[in-house]
């Protein structure tokens, strides 16, 4: 399998970004935060969805 997306819901205050920062690591795959879609999204025209 070339290419995962692996997306974690989760609520303020919760480790959700430390979880996925961990699980990523531990897969050898690439963690974007969503600040990264927002940012990649406005200089594209697409929205973050």
């Amino acid at each position: 399998m070339k290419n995962r997306v692996i997306t974690i819901s989760r609520e303020f205050g919760s480790g959700g970004h430390t979880i996925g920062k961990m699980v990523a690591e531990k897969l050898g795959i690439p963690c974007y935060d969503a600040e990264l879609i927002q940012k990649i999204a406005e200089q594209s025209g697409f929205t973050p969805e």
